[in-house]
């Protein structure tokens, strides 16, 4: 790792890797483990589990209303207070679910841990790293945001014997210690700006000295951007990226075994194509820096795309390597993708503000695709015409992104 110029490893380094264990106790347990809930909680409590499962949805579309007004909030709040205070706030909130007796304390508490979500993970560790790098921008999203991935392959199989031994209750409190023990330090860590230690950005060094000086001047406006074409298309295609291949973790398992495979192989299937999901994001990251936001970009959604047709013809077998290629490069594209192609496109003046209604559009995205594919099921009964549908959509983003990402291997 590099090091800063007084000795030792450079401090952004440890930004990155408290932002992943951030991402790990935080979004990996409730994104990624609230779901082994639904069925307990539904019979202990005689639930639907649509019901059950609308928290999930009610995350998801409170997240969209925070990216729209990140920019607002940052500019008028310091970002490692507003942290410290939900990294305390949001594991007392999940410990509340284990006194929940009624589904609509159950929607209270995760509109707090909505805003938890907002407040801890996407959107301020992409402040946090557009601070410390200019170089290596790419592999340290990529690292940071891996965590959400490693925190549901760990987390998982721990959470249902926690589940088996404990029951619910208990493994909501157990889950909640895990998340306050992790996100207080972690948040305690942080440092928003490299000037507060006497540094300067990994790779501010090899700038000029004008192009160093101004770097928060460069780029575009919110309102200047709005008023383009290419950011409504951007926009517009993040959230066919994230609802087109969030379709392909949704469904993995119930498509797996509509096709003739056993629980236990789909079983398999999703614990492998998450792990491959959590190095995909490391690896996408480093190809960013490789190859540049366009061709990255390109790759990632053409894996998305392949990964698509594995779930149409994953009755052959080489078509479940496509699946796990999609899940693994193309999902990664949703969480690592938009804070680098925002910085590349639209520069650092009003990023924070770009980077929040890109974000919210990818959980639109997010939102919209289990509507989508359930109402595809209903009708057609099979996943596979909805998986049709979006890999037209992510043909189309792909020739968008040709046309509308700017070439060159280097970033704004």
């Amino acid at each position: 790792m590099e090091t800063n110029r007084r000795g030792g490893l450079f401090y952004g380094w440890v930004i990155v890797f408290a932002g992943c264990l951030i991402m790990a106790s935080v979004m990996g347990i409730v994104y990624n483990c609230f779901s082994q809930f639904i069925k307990p909680v539904c019979a202990d409590l005689g639930f639907t589990r649509q019901a059950m499962s609308f928290n999930q949805t009610l995350i998801s579309l409170i997240q969209v209303a925070v990216g729209f007004v990140w920019g607002g909030i940052l500019s008028r709040v310091r970002v490692k207070p507003l942290m410290l205070f939900w990294a305390v706030v949001g594991p007392a909130a999940f410990f509340c679910y284990s006194f929940a007796n009624n589904i609509w304390l159950f929607y209270v508490i995760s509109a707090v841990m909505s805003l938890t979500m907002s407040m801890l993970t996407l959107l301020p560790l992409s402040y946090m790293i557009s601070n410390w790098f200019v170089e290596k921008k790419g592999l340290a999203t990529g690292i940071c945001f891996m965590g959400s991935g490693i925190g549901g392959m760990v987390l998982n199989p721990l959470l249902q014997r926690w589940l088996d031994q404990f029951g619910w209750r208990m493994s909501f409190r157990i889950l909640a210690a895990i998340m306050a023990v992790c996100a207080i330090p972690c948040v305690l860590m942080m440092v928003e700006r490299p000037e507060k230690k006497g540094l300067r950005a990994l790779g501010a060094d090899k700038l000029p000295q004008t192009e160093g000086t101004a770097a928060e001047a460069e780029g575009e406006t919110m309102a200047h951007a709005r008023g383009t074409v290419r950011y409504w298309v951007l926009a517009t295609s993040v959230l066919l990226i994230s609802a087109g291949c969030s379709s392909l973790v949704m469904t993995l398992s119930p498509h797996l075994t509509d096709s003739g495979y056993s629980a236990a192989f789909a079983a398999g299937m999703v614990s492998v194509s998450m792990g491959a999901m959590a190095v995909g994001k490391m690896l996408l990251g480093w190809l960013y820096d490789v190859l540049g936001s366009k061709r990255a970009s390109l790759l990632s959604v053409l894996c998305g795309f392949l990964g698509l047709l594995g779930m149409i013809f994953c009755r052959v077998t080489p078509a479940l390597g496509l699946i796990i290629l999609g899940v693994g490069l193309g999902c990664a594209f949703g969480t690592v993708g938009p804070p680098i192609v925002v910085m590349n496109v639209f520069g650092k003046r009003d990023y924070s503000a770009i980077v929040g209604v890109f974000i919210s559009f990818g959980n639109i995205g997010g939102a919209i695709a289990p509507t989508v594919n359930g109402t595809v099921y209903d009708l057609a009964g099979s996943y596979t015409p909805g998986y049709a549908a979006w890999a037209v959509a992510l043909g189309l983003v792909l020739f968008c992104f040709t046309i509308f990402l700017p070439s060159g291997r280097k970033d704004k």
